[in-house]
């Protein structure tokens, strides 16, 4: 698996081209080492992983398909002083500091820079990335399903917060995706609220964005509920953004475009009159990241491509009234999508 992710960057490369990798998520897609020090030199016809001491064991039971060389300076362990080339470096992941201290210590070489290039083939998943994103997918709903059971009246957001990551880890996730947000009440219109001591009250809309995390990869969810009865404008947002996310779905497919989807979403929030609340982006890439490639909210007529898992996250949002957000996390398919993140989307009275 990892042989063919850095034969694929190789395809790229010239022979006097080097692809210098310094972003350490980049780094454990293309070799699978997960050390928080390590520098990856991809050539032509090689692929060569340094860290330091620490890592000597780590990375020699982790890397696979480049060879590994053990320092303190790890440029100075990859770049030779006398090969002259191009080399490429990831300009997102570099610091301006970084590149000086580079081109003084290595003069006679090319600094290219460049942005995507791991992260465009990160965008694709494979069936075994799939299986693990599956599996955070259906710890995080299961964790939702029993919390959810669990809440009353005066509870918490942080307990609420805290009962669900506690199970989350007991169901077998190695961590959380994310910081769970759990936002009550008026709170609730906060798109990411960070919890508080606040107490749930009846009447309340309980908002809960939330995600496991299964061998580096994540999942991403979020279903909003009403503690007690629903109030008729709370029926009438959360059905409002109800119907924006499944418009949003099902205009999912490989090669329909970014811009198609959104539109989608935002007629209907339109239609329904409550276009102006949806103050964020649809949605995102998941992945290594919480947060990756591909990006919702930039009118992009790129095409989807089969296999990318993203998220769908339309939200209405009333000022010190309440707010409503749903969302899945999906991967997209041939003629439409699969939904990790399988549940309800009819209100909850809790």
């Amino acid at each position: 698996m990892t042989k063919s992710r850095i034969s694929r960057i190789q395809d790229s490369l010239q022979d006097e081209q080097f692809f210098y990798v310094t972003n350490l998520i980049n780094i454990r897609y293309l070799c699978g080492f997960t050390g928080s020090n390590g520098a990856l030199l991809i050539t032509k016809t090689t692929a060569t992983l340094a860290t330091d001491s620490r890592y000597e064991v780590q990375s020699s039971q982790q890397c696979f398909d480049a060879d590994i060389v053990i320092g303190r300076n790890l440029s100075e362990l990859l770049i030779k002083k006398e090969q002259s080339g191009e080399f490429w470096f990831e300009s997102n992941h570099l610091s301006v500091s970084q590149l000086t201290s580079l081109t003084e210590m290595f003069p006679i070489h090319k600094f290219v820079a460049k942005t995507g290039i791991v992260e465009a083939h990160r965008q694709v998943k494979d069936q075994a990335e799939l299986s693990i994103i599956r599996n955070a997918c259906e710890i995080s709903v299961a964790a939702w399903r029993m919390t959810i059971d669990q809440i009353k009246v005066g509870q918490s957001e942080r307990e609420i917060r805290n009962n669900l990551e506690q199970k989350m880890r007991q169901l077998g996730a190695d961590d959380v995706a994310f910081s769970s947000i759990v936002a009550s009440g008026p709170n609730s219109a906060i798109p990411h609220h960070e919890p508080t001591d606040r107490k749930v009250a009846s009447g309340d809309f309980l908002k809960i964005d939330f995600g496991a995390k299964i061998a580096g990869y994540h999942a991403d969810c979020t279903r909003t509920v009403v503690v007690g009865k629903a109030a008729d404008w709370q029926i009438e947002i959360y059905q409002a953004v109800a119907a924006a996310q499944a418009a949003g779905r099902n205009a999912l497919s490989a090669q329909a475009t970014f811009l198609a989807v959104e539109t989608a979403v935002s007629e209907t929030l339109k239609n329904s009159g409550y276009l102006e609340f949806f103050t964020h982006g649809l949605g995102h890439g998941v992945g290594l990241e919480i947060h990756e490639t591909p990006f919702f909210g930039r009118g992009s007529r790129d095409k989807i491509v089969e296999n990318t898992v993203l998220t769908i996250e339309p939200g209405i949002y009333l000022r010190d009234r309440g707010g409503v957000r749903i969302e899945d996390t999906v991967v997209v398919t041939v003629e439409n999508y699969e939904n990790l993140t399988d549940l309800p989307y009819e209100l909850i009275e809790i």
